[in-house]
């Protein structure tokens, strides 16, 4: 087996490679941005790896009580605050170290967007609800929440067609949800389709 020396050079905390200076070279056919990425994660923890599958009890009580908040902030129809607070745990639960559970992340981050997206309804600001839960869908394609958000969104855009087909789709992950029921009931109404399957 034959070994070949990396032509690198170490440039503050990242690694390049020598004769180009970039992070990924195509000419030296070397890509350094995972080990930059994971040396970067790994520099606050000096050296102490916690053990597999380990979680950060003190962040996820962070992400659970902004995300509270924000719910307590929505029930008073004060949106613009629930959306902040909705705002600074997505970001939180993004600063999650790269050996914690993606599932973890992926959870925190769907909920917290599908409560933005109800905010933003709140506020009738159709194009970003339609965002967050239009990428509540792609993070977790099975939350029929999500579903009902896209379909309340487009419906606020006027585009009742879509919004028939996000209720459609939300319905075969919870066909006994009586919003999004009744919600595709008015959808059809409006985009002319009374016709039920």
């Amino acid at each position: 087996m034959s070994h070949s020396i990396l032509n690198l050079v170490v440039d503050g905390d990242n690694v390049y490679c020598r004769q180009h200076h970039l992070e990924t070279c195509k000419d030296c056919k070397y890509d350094f941005k995972q080990l930059n990425i994971l040396h970067k994660n790994l520099r606050p923890i000096n050296g102490e790896i916690p053990p597999p599958n380990q979680i950060s009890q003190n962040l996820s009580k962070q992400i659970v009580k902004l995300k509270d908040d924000g719910n307590n902030h929505f029930k008073t129809q004060n949106y613009n605050d629930a959306i902040k607070l909705y705002s600074l745990a997505i970001d939180m639960a993004f600063q999650r170290p790269l050996w914690e559970p993606h599932e973890l992340t992926e959870q925190e981050v769907s909920i917290c967007l599908s409560n933005r997206s109800a905010a933003y309804i709140g506020l009738e600001q159709w194009v970003n609800a339609y965002v967050d839960a239009e990428w509540c869908i792609k993070i977790k394609p099975d939350y029929s929440k999500a579903y009902f958000r896209k379909g309340k969104a487009l419906m606020g855009l006027k585009r009742y067609e879509e919004a028939v087909h996000a209720y459609e789709i939300g319905l075969e992950f919870e066909p006994n949800s009586e919003s999004l029921n009744s919600a595709l009931v008015e959808a059809r109404k409006l985009a002319g389709n009374t016709d039920i399957e």
